[in-house]
């Protein structure tokens, strides 16, 4: 019934087109919205705060460090295609199949910094504004179908007579990504995240095979070994001088929870943990797929004896899962980082302290453009 409305949405915005002639910023942010409400409709967003909460915190960083003409707002879409994109009026999506490819937390703020550099120079208001008009359903379904694989958005395209490579012209110039590689380089530098980010990406994505799995008009063209090239010569030596050191943890939940659709539980994991019981996170692996089988005791054992500074944050998230409300507060009153609070939060939901509840998830709010789902909890509560 979702993909069916989408693709009727889709149609009826095909026969009523926008005229364009030059965008303003106001339009341009007008416009923006619409194709994220088209896009949010149809996509399945994801719904995990430790990548909500993480990701703003690169966000933040990234935007510190530069001017841009919108806010960004930045949406993670659950879906194993590894792709990131920016769109009209600072809204930036990205996959957790992207998130899963990067090995260190550079390569993915690399990524984005290059998206926001996109936003910076306005490349795809430009673009569009070489056309006569602009589809916001069409333009939201070729990058929804693009960025996650949706084969049912595809079809709705070729219906509505929009294939047409010329329909939309979403396709970087090379120009517009040297200019988004010089830019974002230099931001993810500034942020403290060094300018080899994007290069090191882009390696990964070619040896993988990655760049050949995704839509031509979304790829930053077959120029990868140069831009490569080019970003390593000018950053040879950057150093990364914010602490990382949470990422490694990060990218396991995204290989463990945020797996295929139907794909069995990988207990790869466990036998790492068994072979080496004194690294962290191989014990934060396996202490998510004893939790996912429900082997909550079993998940709890393998936290406690962590050797973690985010252990108590480990702790309190898996006994508010057993509805260990009581012990969950114990494990985290004490504890500062927003993930760490939101489960605070929770666990003072679960006793029926509301107004604590309440109170902890306001100060949050400031997450949740990235995290709508603590609206929602909030709501609930008051």
């Amino acid at each position: 019934m979702k993909h069916r409305l989408f693709i009727i949405t889709v149609i009826l915005l095909f026969l009523f087109p926008l005229t364009l002639q030059a965008l303003t910023l106001d339009e341009e942010k007008k416009y923006g919205k619409e194709v994220y409400f088209e896009i949010t409709k149809s996509a399945t967003l994801n719904n995990d705060p430790y990548l909500a909460f993480y990701l703003k915190t690169i966000k933040d960083r990234l935007e510190s460090v530069v001017s841009l003409p919108f806010p960004i707002v930045l949406t993670i879409l659950e879906s194993q295609s590894p792709n990131a994109f920016a769109t009209l009026g600072g809204y930036v999506y990205i996959t957790t199949g992207l998130i899963a490819l990067c090995d260190r937390e550079e390569e993915l703020a690399g990524v984005l910094a290059h998206e926001f550099a996109h936003i910076g120079r306005r490349h795809i208001a430009k673009r569009l504004e070489k056309q006569k008009f602009i589809n916001v359903g069409v333009l939201a379904t070729m990058l929804l179908s693009m960025a996650v694989g949706d084969s049912r958005a595809k079809e709705a395209i070729m219906t509505t007579g929009a294939a047409s490579a010329s329909a939309l012209s979403l396709k970087y110039s090379r120009e517009d990504e040297d200019e988004a590689d010089r830019a974002g380089s230099q931001n993810a530098d500034k942020a403290g995240y060094g300018g080899l980010g994007t290069a090191e990406f882009l390696k990964k994505l070619r040896a993988t095979g990655g760049d050949k799995t995704l839509p031509q008009y979304l790829l930053t063209h077959p120029y990868h070994d140069e831009r490569i090239i080019k970003i390593e010569n000018q950053w040879a030596g950057s150093k990364v001088t914010v602490k990382t050191d949470f990422f490694p943890f990060l990218l396991v939940r995204v290989k463990i929870i945020h797996k295929p659709m139907g794909a069995p539980l990988d207990d790869t994991w466990v036998s790492r943990y068994l072979k080496d019981k004194n690294d962290p996170v191989n014990a934060y692996a396996a202490s998510l797929i004893y939790s996912l089988k429900g082997n909550m005791n079993e998940a709890v054992d393998i936290v406690t004896a962590i050797r973690s500074p985010f252990k108590n944050m480990f702790m309190g998230e898996l006994l508010v899962s057993a509805r260990r409300f009581s012990e969950a507060i114990m494990a985290l009153k004490d504890q500062t980082s927003s993930l760490s609070r939101y489960y605070l939060a929770l666990a003072y939901e679960g006793t029926g302290n509301y107004q604590m509840a309440a109170d902890t998830l306001r100060d949050l709010s400031r997450y949740g453009s990235t995290y709508p789902e603590l609206y929602q909890k909030l709501g609930m509560i008051v």
